[in-house]
C-alpha cells in the first residue's frame, strides 16, 4: 500500500452529494481515506466546462499503485467532477 494525496475539484452544485459519490468510488476500489479536508468553494484559475468556481475536496489516501489508474478513470466518467489529481507521498528519511 502506498500513500497518496488526492485532490478533486467538483462542480459547485450539490457539493455534499458529490463528495459522498467520490467517497463511494474510493470505497468501491478499496481505497482507504486516512484524512480528509474540505477546502470549500474556490475561484478557478481558468474556466472548466463553463464553471468559474469549484468545490475542492482533499484527502490523504492509501491504496495499491494499480488502483490509482482505475479510480482516476472512474472519477473521469462523472461529469460533475471537473479535475482529479493523485500525488504519491514519498517517505521521508530520518537521520
Amino acid at each position: 500500500m502506498n500513500n497518496y494525496e488526492l485532490t478533486v475539484i467538483l462542480r459547485n452544485k450539490n457539493s455534499e452529494s458529490l463528495k459522498e459519490k467520490v467517497k463511494e468510488i474510493l470505497t468501491k476500489f478499496n481505497v482507504t481515506i486516512t484524512e480528509e479536508a474540505h477546502w470549500g468553494t474556490q475561484r478557478l484559475a481558468y474556466e472548466i466546462d463553463g464553471e468559474r468556481e469549484g468545490f475542492y475536496f482533499f484527502a490523504y489516501v492509501q491504496t495499491s499503485p494499480n488502483m490509482v489508474e482505475k479510480v482516476t478513470l472512474e472519477l473521469k466518467l462523472n461529469q460533475d467532477i471537473l479535475r482529479t489529481m493523485f500525488v504519491k507521498i514519498q517517505k521521508t528519511r530520518t537521520a
